[in-house]
C-alpha cells in the first residue's frame, strides 16, 4: 500500500510538472509573439516616417517652382476684340433678358440736370461716354425683341376689314360655281383632252382687272382658287401687313423691322396664332418667303416687302395669287412635279385660334371657320 501512495504521489507530480512545463511554453510563446509585433510595429512606424519625408520633399519641390514662376510671370496678349472692351463681360447679367428688353432704350449718362452735383467721367470723356451708350443701345435695339409691343388699333381693324373681304370673296367664289356660268366652266374643263391648251380667251390680263370679284360677267378672278392659293394669298397679305404694322407701330428709325429670330414671336403676338413655315412645305421663314416672293422678302436678316401699295390695297395680293397660280399650272402641266405645293390644312387658321388666345378654333377645324367653304377643292 505503501509503494502505491508512493506511485500515485509521483504521478500527480510528474503531472503537475507537465502542466507547468506547458504554461511555460506558453508563456514563450505569448512572449515571442509580443515581440514580432513590437518589432512589426516599429517597422510600420519606420515606414510611415518615410512616406511623410517623402511628402514634404514633394511639397518642398512645387513650392520653390511656384516661387520661380512668381518672380518671372507669363506674358498675357489681348485679342483685338477684347482690348476693344472697357468692362469685362458678366456671366449673370444684373437684369433678367424680359426686364432688359422693357427698359434698356430708356438708359441715359447722368446730367447736372438731374440735380447732381458733379459728374466725374474716370475712363472715357463726356461725349465718349454717350457715344459708347448710344451704340450699345443700338446694338440692343437690332437684337432684342419687343416684349411689351402690343397690336395698335389700326392694325386689329385693317386685319378686320381683310377677313371680312376674304370672306366675300370665298362666297363669291361658291355662288360662281354653282351658278349656270361657273358648271358651264367647270364641265368644258372635265371634257378637255389631254394636251391641249386652253383657250386665250379664258385667261384674262391680271393687270387690266379692276375689279377682282368681276372681271366680266360675273365671273371672279378667283374663280380657280384651290385651298393653296387661298392660303397663299392670306399668307402673303398677313406677312405683309406684319411687317408694315411693325414699323408703324414701333416708330422707331434704330429698329429697321422684324428679324428672321423673332418673325415667329410678333406673327403669334399681332395674329395670336403660331407660325410655322413647314405647315406651307418650307424648312425656313428664308424657304417661306420664296412661296410669296411678290409681296414679301428678307434684306439680310430684316423681314421688308418690295410692295410700295398700302394694305388697304387688298386686291394686289389676290392678282398676285393668281398670276401664280397660272405660272405653277402651267409647270404642273408640263410635268413639273417639284412645283406642286404641299400645304397643310392648319394653315389657314383665323386669327386668334393659336395657343393661348381668346378665341377662334385652332387646327384644320379653326382654318375652316375663318375660310368658309370657298377654298375647297
Amino acid at each position: 500500500e505503501e509503494k502505491k501512495e508512493q506511485e500515485k504521489t509521483e504521478g500527480e507530480e510528474k503531472k503537475e510538472e507537465e502542466k507547468k512545463d506547458e504554461e511555460n511554453k506558453e508563456d514563450e510563446k505569448k512572449e515571442e509573439k509580443t515581440e514580432v509585433d513590437e518589432g512589426a510595429k516599429e517597422e510600420k512606424k519606420e515606414e510611415n516616417n518615410e512616406e511623410e519625408k517623402k511628402e514634404e520633399e514633394k511639397q518642398d519641390e512645387p513650392m520653390e517652382e511656384e516661387s520661380e514662376e512668381e518672380t518671372e510671370p507669363p506674358k498675357v496678349e489681348l485679342t483685338d476684340e477684347e482690348k476693344k472692351l472697357c468692362f469685362a463681360p458678366k456671366s449673370v447679367s444684373d437684369l433678367s433678358t424680359k426686364e432688359m428688353s422693357k427698359y434698356f432704350a430708356s438708359f441715359s449718362i447722368p446730367e447736372k440736370a438731374e440735380g447732381f452735383a458733379e459728374i466725374k467721367f474716370e475712363w472715357q470723356k463726356d461725349a465718349a461716354a454717350k457715344e459708347y451708350l448710344r451704340q450699345k443701345v443700338l446694338e440692343k435695339k437690332r437684337t432684342c425683341r419687343i416684349e411689351n409691343l402690343a397690336p395698335s388699333q389700326w392694325f386689329n381693324e385693317t386685319l378686320k376689314a381683310f377677313e371680312e373681304k376674304l370672306k366675300e370673296w370665298q362666297a363669291k367664289q361658291v355662288a360662281f360655281k354653282g351658278s349656270e356660268a361657273g358648271k358651264a366652266s367647270a364641265a368644258k374643263k372635265a371634257e378637255k383632252k389631254e394636251g391641249e391648251e386652253e383657250e386665250p380667251k379664258e385667261e384674262r390680263d391680271i393687270d387690266s382687272v379692276e375689279d377682282v370679284a368681276d372681271v366680266g360677267g360675273g365671273v371672279p378672278l378667283f374663280k380657280d382658287f384651290g385651298f393653296e392659293d387661298w392660303a397663299l394669298l392670306q399668307l402673303r397679305y398677313e406677312l405683309f401687313l406684319l411687317q408694315a404694322a411693325y414699323k408703324k407701330d414701333v416708330d422707331d428709325s434704330d429698329r429697321p423691322g422684324i428679324t428672321d429670330a423673332h418673325l415667329g414671336f410678333y406673327y403669334n403676338r399681332y395674329y395670336r396664332k403660331n407660325f410655322s413655315p413647314k405647315s406651307y412645305g418650307a424648312d425656313t421663314n428664308q424657304d417661306l418667303a420664296k412661296l410669296v416672293k411678290d409681296s414679301i422678302a428678307w434684306e439680310g436678316d430684316v423681314l421688308t416687302s418690295p410692295l410700295t401699295c398700302e394694305p388697304t390695297d387688298t386686291s394686289f395680293f389676290v392678282k398676285a395669287t393668281e398670276t401664280n397660280r397660272r405660272e405653277r399650272q402651267r409647270r404642273l402641266d408640263a410635268g413639273d412635279e417639284t412645283s406642286r405645293l404641299k400645304i397643310a390644312p392648319d394653315a389657314m387658321k383665323k386669327a386668334g385660334s393659336g395657343s393661348g388666345a381668346k378665341g377662334g378654333g385652332s387646327g384644320a377645324k379653326g382654318g375652316k371657320k375663318g375660310g368658309g367653304k370657298g377654298w375647297k377643292k
